[in-house]
């Protein structure tokens, strides 16, 4: 697979530091992540650094929409993350072989079974998870899910946060709650959580946004455009591609944490 470039510098970019999602040793940051798709090894690189360094711990609360859904999840249920990237190369693979459009809803079913489905503590997940997804009736209205019922009210609202219009299934909406949603992440790909650190794994720069703190931008080296993340992200690519990914998520986490700290130094 020919490897390509981004094509745009983030040279002279000047990001926006937030105070309320900096590192410190006195808290545990919060985090929220974005929409993914198959580029949740992105996600899953960034947080396992982030626990590497004692920044991700038991403290920290998550947030996140579609793919960024079921990273938070992986956290607050303690998972080992390192084997949720091994569940996402086996699915990608799948897919691969077997076709992805419209056939994954009973793949994430089985995955959520055989990962979440015996060992989720419902009232722990209540006290740091938040799903986000997009009601579109009988209202429009974005929303988020902090409070589960059950362990099959918690997958529906992954699958309503996951549901992209004819991609996760061949219908255009799911139902979650007697309502009807689509993927929480279309329309605002990271949730807006106050306080929260956002990570993105598309380039903050080249989406405007640049209040996310941890995205491609933040590494000049980065090897793949945001067009090629976008194909990544719905077409799943081979293993070794979402290793690199996942590699390249903690490299943009080491350097968020560097930036962090070196602006922490100079105060």
């Amino acid at each position: 697979m020919k490897i390509g470039r981004n094509f745009a510098s983030t040279r002279g970019i000047q990001w926006i530091r937030n105070s309320s999602s900096s590192v410190s040793s006195d808290s545990s940051p919060n985090f929220s992540f974005s929409g993914a798709g198959f580029l949740i090894s992105y996600h899953l690189g960034v947080a396992v650094y982030l626990q590497e360094k004692n920044l991700l711990t038991s403290k920290s609360k998550v947030a996140g929409a579609s793919g960024g859904a079921i990273t938070a999840l992986a956290i607050a249920a303690d998972q080992d993350l390192v084997a949720v990237q091994n569940d996402v190369k086996a699915m990608a693979a799948l897919c691969r072989s077997e076709g992805t459009w419209g056939r994954l809803e009973p793949r994430l079913r089985h995955l959520f079974k055989e990962r979440f489905y015996s060992s989720v503590d419902i009232d722990q997940l209540s006290e740091r998870l938040t799903i986000v997804t997009q009601q579109i009736w009988p209202k429009w209205e974005l929303l988020h899910a902090d409070k589960f019922d059950s362990v099959d009210d918690l997958y529906g609202a992954i699958v309503a946060s996951c549901h992209v219009p004819f991609y996760l299934t061949r219908q255009f909406w799911t139902p979650f709650r007697g309502h009807f949603y689509i993927d929480g992440g279309l329309y605002n790909i990271v949730p807006e959580m106050p306080g929260y650190t956002k990570v993105c794994v598309f380039h903050a720069h080249l989406l405007r946004r640049l209040d996310y703190n941890i995205s491609p931008s933040i590494d000049p080296e980065f090897p793949f455009t945001i067009w090629e993340l976008a194909r990544f992200a719905l077409f799943p690519p081979e293993a070794f591609v979402l290793d690199q990914i996942f590699e390249l998520g903690k490299k943009s986490a080491t350097l968020w944490v560097e930036n962090e700290d070196k602006a922490k130094n100079s105060q």
